[in-house]
């Protein structure tokens, strides 16, 4: 039989050089953190035809400089491909067209949901023109009957310029208009308005304002473009950056990507799902809890251990022996993250957690495993050395512990090759692959060379025996039956 416990001290050297780069790398460099621990913006989109690559968004959203920017795509169960519709105009619109737009729209489909907002249309960003998104149809309508729909729209203002500007005098419901239009296309998909919310009561109050509005009013408003919805697709985007629903200096806008989205190759529509953002007190908590989530894992495997194994001697030394070995594994994967985080950038998020905690159950799972088979050779009373005993505990039970690690390394193996680099499944799957793997190697060549390193009291764990003298480690050599015969 072959002896594995003789080579104790090389597996262990082996687990050293695995875990001191890592372990230097993050103190040195950390984890590339997520949004879910570092906070940052999540803004969920709805393009109007398919978007092919993870690669094609981040090269439509370079100019923007988003940090740390994770992209996912996903499909929408919520509404049909064709049932929502982009209506792009040929310029900025005041107040009192958007409550044209939305009293001819939902006089005709009351259902319907309206969303408007202003968006670049040209590269440069000089060119902005108004764009009205269209959902929620019980009945979805032709492309045609949105363009008889908003074919006859009033005039508007010019939205870019103050009231002062103009050589009419301007009523006092001049600015309450032109504020709202401004307001109007930083909003988001949860205040689209209605007839009644979108009206602005001053407007209307005397026919002196009325006539003033409609004086300035020397703009033509007109259709350009009607694109109906052709994919079920969602784009993801997960950022540090802030992202803000309003059009604000040195800050980056919704309405900023859609038109990176508008104005990049193939000209790609884009409604807003949800956005959301992550501050820095949720961050914090959520870190604080994934560390709790660990320590508290640790606890219970070092009680459970040490029940289940309380009729041996000394049963609090498998449980310490099992955690110390779990620690192995969260090390090595602590450690590999931080040094692909460094190297490639890698971030870690909420996912993560998940995974390391599988990992932790999946260590433990194998250990125990071994450490039965140790106690039940052990009950035996035989008269061959604790070494010996180990030693053919691992031969018995190493081929069931290598084919139930290896069935799920070679799924996650395919899972890790073959999902998109970057998405969260991706970090997923690879952490479960590399905290298996060590997982596998702890169970067998760690956690039980511990137990006998432990045992012969070699280095300096004898003193933490309490009431006895280092033990002698001369063998017994009477002849009874060999513990590697058995089972």
């Amino acid at each position: 039989m072959f002896n594995l416990v003789k080579y104790r001290y090389w597996f262990l050297i082996v687990s050293l050089i695995v875990i001191i780069p890592g372990t230097i790398s993050l103190f040195v460099n950390g984890l590339k953190l997520g949004i879910d621990f570092a906070g940052g913006s999540s803004v969920e989109l709805r393009p109007q035809q398919q978007i092919t690559t993870t690669g094609q968004v981040r090269e439509l959203l370079a100019p923007l400089k988003l940090q740390d920017l994770q992209v996912t795509f996903s499909t929408s169960t919520k509404e049909a491909p064709n049932n929502i519709f982009w209506v792009r105009l040929n310029t900025q619109i005041d107040s009192n067209v958007q409550k044209s737009i939305q009293d001819a729209v939902q006089a005709k489909y009351p259902e319907a949901k309206i969303d408007i907002r202003n968006i670049s249309t040209s590269a440069d960003g000089k060119n902005l023109a108004t764009v009205v998104v269209l959902t929620n149809f019980k009945q979805v309508p032709q492309v045609s009957d949105i363009q008889s729909l908003l074919s006859k729209l009033p005039n508007t203002t010019d939205p870019t310029k103050s009231p002062m500007s103009t050589t009419t005098p301007p009523s006092p419901a001049t600015p309450t208009a032109q504020a709202t239009a401004g307001a109007t296309p930083t909003g988001t998909v949860s205040t689209q308005a209605t007839p009644k919310a979108s009206s602005t009561p001053n407007a209307s109050t005397t026919p002196n304002s009325t006539d003033n509005t409609n004086s300035a009013a020397t703009l033509p408003v007109s259709v350009q473009e009607i694109k109906q919805g052709q994919t079920a697709q969602t784009v993801s985007l997960l950022t540090r950056s802030t992202i803000t629903t309003a059009n604000e200096p040195n800050v980056i806008s919704i309405s900023a990507i859609q038109s990176a989205f508008l104005n990049g190759k193939g000209g790609t529509y884009t409604s807003v799902v949800s956005n959301s953002e992550v501050g820095p007190s949720v961050a914090t908590d959520t870190t604080r809890n994934a560390i709790l989530a660990v320590l508290a894992a640790a606890a219970f495997i070092l009680i459970y251990i040490w029940f289940s194994f309380r009729k041996i001697a000394k049963a609090w030394r498998y449980g310490t022996c099992a955690i110390i070995a779990m620690l192995h594994d969260v090390l090595v994967v602590l450690g590999i993250f931080s040094i692909l985080g460094w190297l490639f950038n890698m971030q870690i998020d909420a996912l993560f957690i998940t995974a390391l905690l599988t990992v932790v159950g999946f260590s433990v799972h194998d250990t125990i495993v071994v450490f039965d088979r140790i106690r039940e050779n052990m009950q035996r009373h035989t008269v061959e050395t604790f070494e010996d005993v180990v030693n053919a505990s691992l031969v018995q039970t190493m081929a069931r512990s290598l084919n139930t690690s290896l069935t799920v390394l070679f799924t996650l193996l395919a899972l890790t090759l073959f999902t998109g680099i970057g998405t969260n499944i991706h970090t997923f799957t690879l952490t479960l692959l590399i905290g298996i793997f060590s997982g596998t190697y702890s169970s067998i060549f760690n956690a039980s060379m511990l137990l006998v390193i432990w045992e012969h009291g070699e280095l300096g764990l004898w003193r933490l025996n309490r009431g006895q003298e280092r033990p002698v480690t001369r063998r017994a050599r009477e002849e009874r039956e060999p513990v590697h015969s058995r089972g």
